[in-house]
């Protein structure tokens, strides 16, 4: 019975300590590689999204600075929308432009992302919808 919960408590130990992996890696072209920025109206903080093709991402949301890793649909549902997968693999601190000061390593988010037709914004979904949406995000040069 130890013998099998030491095998048990080292493969989580080891996953626990595993370096954090890109996600799959989307289309060179795909829409949301690239840098978004966005402004909080309520508070004039600004958040900077940017994309990599690796299926790393990197976020800065007033003094705070994550990296994460996402994954994003190839292709838009019926309704336009492209489901995106992040995940935080470090907070590196500072207040939000939510104004919060909390560690959001290890947190999960999966929203929605829907394209302007020139490509250059895009709003952030909670659902597939446009009721629970935010931006719109602007592509940086």
């Amino acid at each position: 019975m130890q013998r099998k919960f030491l095998h048990v408590a080292l493969a989580f130990a080891s996953a626990w300590a595993a370096p954090a992996t890109a996600g799959a890696q989307p289309a060179e072209n795909h829409p949301l590689v690239g840098k978004w920025t966005w402004t909080r109206s309520a508070n004039q903080c600004t958040e900077v999204y940017e994309f990599r093709p690796d299926g790393t991402a990197f976020v800065t949301s007033g003094d705070e600075r994550t990296d994460n890793v996402y994954t994003v649909a190839p292709k838009p549902d019926a309704r336009g929308f492209y489901k995106l997968e992040l995940r935080v693999t470090k907070d590196h601190g500072g207040k939000d432009c939510a104004d919060l000061e909390r560690d959001d390593t290890g947190q999960r988010n999966v929203n929605h992302v829907r394209f302007e037709a020139d490509g250059r914004s895009h709003l952030w979904c909670r659902k597939p919808n446009l009721e629970t949406c935010f931006g719109p995000l602007k592509r940086m040069p």
